[in-house]
């Protein structure tokens, strides 16, 4: 009888140990469903030495783009506002505010990965990284 018991325990055990993987992690880096706020806050590009580049995206749909840059000797900071989509793959961005049509609009489109617990995006276009960023906040 106590036979029994322990490998009715141990079967039971192993089903159990073999099955936990089986659950979905929703913070999983490959998990690309459920973006609505893991782009949301504020990204530095990695490696724009000597350059500085960050990101910052809103719920709104705005993404701001402050590039600072060292231009003869001198520290240069531009702004850039864009309106942004994303689907479950792909973000598109597009200038504040232009309307379809118009000389200065625009639409340019990167395929999106999230790594390390959404502490990490890499936007890339034709599977060449463009734009390597970790997040600041």
């Amino acid at each position: 009888m106590k036979n029994s018991k322990l490998i009715f325990f141990i079967v039971i055990l192993l089903i159990v140990v073999c099955l936990s993987g089986c659950q979905k992690n929703s913070d999983n880096d490959g998990d690309q469903h459920n973006t609505d706020n893991k782009f949301i806050g504020d990204w530095e590009i990695v490696n724009s030495s000597p350059d500085y580049e960050t990101w910052s995206f809103y719920t709104n749909g705005s993404a701001k783009n402050i590039l600072t840059q060292e231009l003869e000797g001198q520290s240069m900071t531009t702004i850039a506002w864009f309106d942004y989509t994303k689907d479950n793959s792909n973000v598109c961005f597009s200038p504040k505010n232009e309307s379809v049509g118009s000389s200065n609009y625009f639409s340019e489109c990167f395929v999106y990965n999230f790594f390390d617990n959404t502490t990490r995006l890499t936007l890339s276009s034709n599977d060449i990284i463009i734009m390597n960023l970790v997040r600041i906040s």
